[in-house]
């Protein structure tokens, strides 16, 4: 009668051991992606930051682009994901992208390493299976179909919306003399969407939820391990 019950709880435990491995060759990814951009081969500098061996490495990825997309596809989905938690909630369609926006910016200021990989990454953090592309068309669509948009379709407006925000992540990098606030960057995206100027202002001027990202989300345990490094390089 033991032996299914055995069987089961060390099917379990490889899982959950398998998993921890993934999550921190994602991680461990995820900070030399930043440091060292994505042009060029980082597989023994992530085999090196994971602390593991290679044949350990090729057991879970192959390539650069398979490591790419495993972090984007994680990073992104797990942000978006909070941010859609708040703002589903919201009856106007055009608050729940100004906001939306706004939290992912806000987000990028407060974890300088989700900055860093992005601006590193450039538009392949906003791949095809990401969930913006989920998320967003929805409420774009329903901004048109309530007169909230207008004279753009729902393609051009998700390119607006990419490209803006990269934009303004790599000013915020690159620029830290100044501080570069969100909300005239999301201002013009709402222009760039058709919303009235009044109403622009407004949107971008509301309150905004704090998000909070757990402690187990690959975001948070990349930063704690950031500033571990920088700490220990003191």
């Amino acid at each position: 009668m033991t032996k299914p019950t055995t069987v089961d709880h060390r099917t379990r435990v490889a899982a959950e051991r398998r998993e921890r491995m993934r999550a921190r060759l994602i991680e461990s990814a995820m900070l030399v992606f930043a440091e060292k951009g994505v042009g060029a081969s980082v597989i023994q500098e992530v085999i090196a930051a994971a602390g593991v061996s290679q044949g350990t490495f090729y057991n879970y990825f192959r390539t650069n682009e398979d490591l790419l997309a495993a972090v984007t596809q994680e990073l992104n989905d797990e942000l978006l994901r909070l941010i859609e938690a708040e703002v589903h909630g919201y009856e106007n369609p055009a608050r729940r992208i100004a906001c939306g926006i706004r939290m992912f910016l806000h987000t990028a200021l407060t974890y300088p390493l989700l900055a860093r990989f992005i601006c590193a990454a450039g538009l392949h953090s906003a791949g095809p299976s990401s969930l913006i592309y989920v998320y967003l068309p929805v409420h774009i669509q329903q901004g048109l179909a309530e007169g909230h948009f207008r004279d753009i379709t729902i393609e051009v407006a998700l390119d607006v919306i990419a490209g803006t925000v990269l934009a303004t992540i790599l000013r915020m990098t690159n620029d830290q003399a100044r501080k570069v606030e969100p909300e005239p960057a999301v201002n013009a995206i709402l222009r760039a969407l058709g919303v009235e100027h009044s109403e622009a202002q407004s949107l971008v001027g509301t309150a905004l939820a704090q998000i909070v990202v757990p402690a187990s989300s690959l975001l948070e345990r990349g930063h704690a391990r950031m500033q571990s490094q920088i700490q220990a390089a003191v």
